[in-house]
């Protein structure tokens, strides 16, 4: 019998209603636990550094720094921890950008819930998210 793997997660994201809204569709998985939120771009650092997650969900725009200076600084430090980016923009060359940072995913806010599920499977398992899940 195969023993299932809790993925560890922290949301950083600075709209508490969107962290609020990610935790529900991640929890509606029971392989998934979000362990803490982060309000800022510091605040995640902090945290993940403190819990040591499986994954790491970012925002692009924080108040505070941006989701990718923060995927550079954890990388930086080097810092095992897996990173998928869930933002609005959906520029592809910027995708890119961020995918050389050594982020492991990028999904647009706007896939389906089930997607977004996936992508913290696939990036704790540290396989690569495919970041053509952009849905109409």
């Amino acid at each position: 019998m195969t023993v299932k793997k809790i993925v560890r997660v922290i949301l950083a994201d600075d709209h508490a209603v969107i962290r609020r809204g990610i935790r529900r569709i991640l929890e509606k998985d029971s392989d998934i636990l979000v362990i803490a939120e982060a309000d800022s771009g510091t605040s995640a650092i902090q945290l993940a550094q403190e819990f040591k997650p499986d994954v790491l969900v970012l925002d692009i725009e924080m108040s505070d720094m941006r989701g990718d200076c923060v995927a550079r600084e954890l990388r930086s430090i080097r810092f095992p921890v897996a990173i998928l980016i869930l933002s609005a923009f959906d520029n592809q060359q910027f995708i890119e950008e961020i995918m050389h940072l050594g982020v492991d995913g990028y999904l647009i806010k706007g896939v389906s819930p089930q997607k977004i599920r996936a992508a913290v499977h696939q990036v704790s398992e540290r396989q690569n998210v495919p970041t053509n899940l952009i849905e109409p």
